[in-house]
């Protein structure tokens, strides 16, 4: 081999071979055999070893028995037609075809050739170029670093950014976009009536399929809502069946995969199947076949593809105290930094400092390594490479990073003063691109590092794996050796000034003014009000958490004999797949005369519904498991040992809309409509001589509405301070305020909350449980006492479609890609987002404004109170029991005082020892 980089070329073996079949016409040998298929074959290897001289070369072969994914999925592929006899014929030639050409067929029995690629490209992306020949969409989860994709038919080669184009996501989120949408082809269920346009928003906002099921409340779209949670079984095996195995044991060694071919054997094969033209070829003075000619060492005549302009420098490892006083000399004289940390967990709370990055405005940059090697030096050398102590750098960084009058950027600089405030570096004057990228593009892609490197400096990242590994194998970043570390680190920093660069000067360009104020006014000033919050975490009774979940436990054991009783045999009822085949095969059981396609919960309300006890069990089985393993386990897992509370982590650029999600643990998504539900909240608890109060904007979104739209009967209502849901009863059913029936008001609630969702009279119908007629007269007699309401929905809607996007009463732009879209479902539930983002965007720009606002208040007015969760309309907070009114005066002043309606904003206040109490 050369002393380049070896290059792996991996073929997809039948896959090309079928579409060979039906690309080239019909062909015969003399004797009558169908020659069509291998004679495409033939030409594409021909072309592939010409143009891209691999050192190495191997054909993936799918197995001959069944694989695991049929197993674990009995209708996997079942639609697929049985294969032409014409093609059939073929086969028993293919492999000698391959070996005749030098080149090594992989197949290992129960496992498909995508597996066989995903494993090879893993385990070799990190020694040598690879190159799958393919045009499967499933191996593009693979691609990225030195994996790419080539399909010979159509001359197109595939990486990262074809990905984004294709899919809207990036190589790492191709799984969770292909589970939504699911293959028809291989039978893959997915979501029914997702797309390929609308996965890739949902997982774009979401991140995961995991994280959009736990936030499902955030979907804007009723019917997609609706369709999601009805499929999330369908979803979730979509998702193992699309995953592609990494650790297929494969029998074959790099010798074995070194292209060895001959020019007589190849072309004595090419003879035999009378491929006379392609046998000359082999032979042609011209031919760019230097492998075939045996001659391993010459270079290709051919020119070497272009590549995209580096961003990478020479970076500089900081060691010596002299190297570190010139840079920190040289960014003060800067004005401005960028900075970013490495640690040994994602977990900020948790992570310990291994090393500090640092950019200066030119894009130089350098890294301070602080603890490589210190306590697992035998992975690196004998002894922990040469660094600068800890204390001595942030001793020198102190001064720089507190300097109100510098600049200091970074992307997510949330986790970062997380993790440096516990080496007392408290900063001043910061920026953050990732927020920076938000707010100019909020909802049209993600804003990761990665993705905006890749998107705005056609750049791609050393990737994480590439220095740490993956799997088992994986090691922590202390442990990864300095000349490896630098160039992964300081690009960080480098990639983050350029970005900063980019998005200053879109957020000062003429036109961007509001946008400007976004980031400036509402999310920059909330960053370090975040860390504070993360920082301090909330106090959880263990012992409480413990005890339910030993209940819990005892009940789930109790309904799973139940159950077991009920069908008269045991199995697994965890497993939708054999729930279904005891349920539908062997029981009979219909919903409405049909034999159901799911055990979703939708399905098994239904079959409750009808009187059928053992759906009920499942039903309360299922919702006591989620219960335990969510969040009771989950929690006391995630009990910080040092301070007794849990710690969450707040993503203020998650939703297009501008709300925050929660994660590590997840606090927003606690049910409370059960009373089993609620009993978790009773285990947030106060410290000792403290209460918990909980302060909540009353029926924000609907105040907002009536200020939004200037419909001057509903601000009257508001302004006079009536119980709008018991106003808009009297309004629709024409009855008096005093004698309106608990059942008039709830149908009120429904109207007045499912108009701001852009919901219609079918929609309506259901949740009320009247008819289509009624449910239509009730918005009809709604738009009529509530005037301006319908010309603000239609006046959102034309917006939308004008212009791609509407706003809220701050300036943040939502997307919605799907506004003028030709399919009429995807098309209506963006003309709802146009009705609600307005406002739900407004809601969340409010209480991101407030929270800043409230600490410092409290801060100024010397209150020892801390403002612990945020979470929907509701700020959580741990006050001094003789704080208590102080506080709720002061804290209920800030938030109705924010912002100047033309209604009042009212926040109602409770306490309590723990937080369910405090309702």
């Amino acid at each position: 081999m050369s002393n380049q980089q070896p290059h792996l070329v991996i073929i997809d073996g039948f896959s090309f071979l079928f579409r060979a079949y039906h690309a080239v016409r019909p062909l015969t040998r003399s004797d009558g055999l169908h020659t069509n298929a291998l004679f495409g074959f033939s030409q594409m290897l021909i072309k592939v070893i010409g143009d891209l001289q691999p050192d190495l070369c191997a054909v993936a072969l799918d197995s001959i028995k069944p694989t695991f994914r049929k197993e674990m999925y009995p209708d996997y592929k079942a639609h697929r037609p049985p294969m032409d006899p014409e093609m059939a014929e073929q086969l028993p030639y293919f492999e000698r075809l391959i070996d005749a050409f030098g080149i090594q067929g992989v197949r290992v029995e129960g496992v498909e050739a995508d597996d066989i690629i995903a494993t090879m490209a893993t385990n070799y992306r990190d020694d040598m170029k690879i190159t799958i020949v393919s045009s499967d969409k499933d191996l593009m989860q693979l691609l990225g670093g030195s994996v790419s994709m080539l399909d010979t038919m159509k001359s197109r080669t595939f990486g990262p950014e074809q990905v984004v184009e294709k899919f809207g996501v990036g190589p790492d989120k191709v799984i969770e976009v292909q589970a939504l949408i699911g293959d028809s082809s291989d039978n893959i269920p997915g979501v029914r009536g997702v797309g390929p346009k609308t996965a890739a928003q949902l997982i774009q906002q979401f991140g995961s399929i995991d994280a959009m099921y736990d936030n499902l409340d955030e979907v804007v779209r009723d019917k997609l809502r609706v369709s999601l949670a009805e499929s999330e079984d369908d979803a979730r095996i979509s998702k193992e069946l699309v995953t592609l195995k990494v650790d297929v044991n494969i029998e074959v060694s790099k010798d074995l995969l070194k292209l060895s071919p001959t020019l007589e054997k190849a072309q004595k094969f090419l003879d035999e199947l009378e491929f006379n033209t392609l046998s000359k070829r082999l032979s042609s003075a011209n031919s760019k076949l230097t492998h075939l000619n045996g001659d391993m060492s010459k270079t290709p005549d051919i020119p070497p593809e272009a590549k995209k302009e580096a961003v990478r420098k020479d970076y500089e490892t900081i060691t010596t105290k002299e190297q570190l006083a010139k840079w920190l000399k040289r960014l003060k004289a800067d004005g401005q930094f960028s900075i970013d940390t490495e640690t040994n967990s994602l977990n900020a709370k948790s992570a310990s400092l291994v090393g500090i990055s640092l950019a200066a405005t030119n894009g130089d940059a350098c890294y301070i390594p602080l603890t490589h090697g210190l306590e697992n030096t035998d992975l690196l050398s004998d002894a922990a490479p040469e660094q600068l102590d800890k204390a001595y750098v942030v001793n020198e960084l102190t001064p720089l990073v507190s300097d109100n009058l510098l600049t200091k950027v970074g992307q997510n600089i949330k986790y970062d003063l997380l993790v440096l405030e516990k080496e007392a570096l408290v900063f001043e004057n910061i920026d953050d691109t990732m927020l920076m990228s938000f707010c100019l593009d909020g909802g049209k892609h993600g804003h990761g590092m990665d993705d905006l490197a890749l998107r705005h400096l056609n750049h791609e990242c050393i990737p994480f794996k590439e220095v740490c590994g993956v799997g088992k194998s994986q090691i922590t970043f202390d442990q990864v050796p300095l000349d490896q570390a630098t160039p992964y680190a300081a690009e960080d920093a480098e990639i983050t000034q350029r970005l900063y660069d980019l998005f200053k000067e879109r957020l000062n360009a003429k036109g961007k003014e509001s946008l400007r104020k976004l980031y400036e006014e509402v999310e920059r000033p909330l960053v370090q009000t975040l860390v504070n919050m993360e920082s301090c975490g909330i106090l959880i009774d263990r012992g409480q958490l413990e005890k339910i979940s030993l209940e819990f436990f005892e009940e789930i054991q109790k309904l799973e004999k139940s159950i077991h009783d009920k069908v008269g045999k045991a199995f697994n009822v965890n497993s939708p797949k054999q729930l279904s085949e005891i349920l539908f095969n062997e029981m009979g059981l219909t919903v409405k005369g049909k034999k159901p396609k799911s055990t979703n919960v939708a399905v098994m309300e239904q079959l409750a519904d009808e009187g059928h006890d053992v759906a009920a069990d499942i039903l309360q089985f299922r919702q006591l498991s989620k219960l335990r393993s969510t969040y009771c386990e989950a929690l006391v897992k995630q009990i910080n040992p040092e301070t007794g509370r849990v710690h969450t982590s707040y993503n203020q650029a998650g939703a297009a809309t501008g709300r925050f999600s929660s994660s590590d643990p997840n606090l927003q998504n606690i049910p409370i409509r059960t009373e089993n539900g609620r009993r978790i909240r009773h285990c947030f608890i106060a410290k000792p001589g403290h209460v918990l109060m909980a302060a909540d904007y009353s029926q924000i979104e609907l105040r907002l509405l009536a200020h939004a739209s200037g419909s001057k009967p509903l601000q009257a209502a508001f302004n006079a301070g009536k119980d709008i849901h018991t106003h808009t009863a009297h309004q629709i059913f024409d009855v008096p305020e005093a004698e309106v029936t608990s059942d008039h008001r709830r149908i009120a609630k429904s109207i007045n909350f499912g108009l701001v969702y852009g919901m219609g009279a079918v929609s309506l119908s259901k949740q009320i449980g009247v008819s289509r007629h009624e449910a239509m007269d009730y918005i009809e007699r709604y738009f009529e006492r509530y005037d301006g309401i319908r010309d603000y929905m239609d006046q959102n809607k034309a917006f939308a479609h004008e212009h791609g996007y509407v706003e809220t009463l701050y300036g943040r732009r939502v997307h919605l890609p799907d506004i003028n879209s030709s399919h009429q479902g995807l098309k209506a539930g963006a003309e709802r987002a146009a009705i609600n983002a307005p406002l739900q965007g407004s809601n969340a720009d409010i209480m991101k404004m407030v929270m800043p606002k409230i600490e410092t208040a409290l801060k100024d007015a010397g209150l020892e109170a801390k403002m612990l969760l945020q979470v929907h309309d509701e700020l959580v907070f741990e006050v001094p029991e003789s704080e208590v009114e102080t506080t709720a005066t002061l804290v209920k002043e800030q938030m109705e005082s924010i912002v100047s309606l033309s209604v009042p904003l009212k926040v109602e206040t409770g306490t309590g020892k723990n937080w369910e109490d405090a309702h």
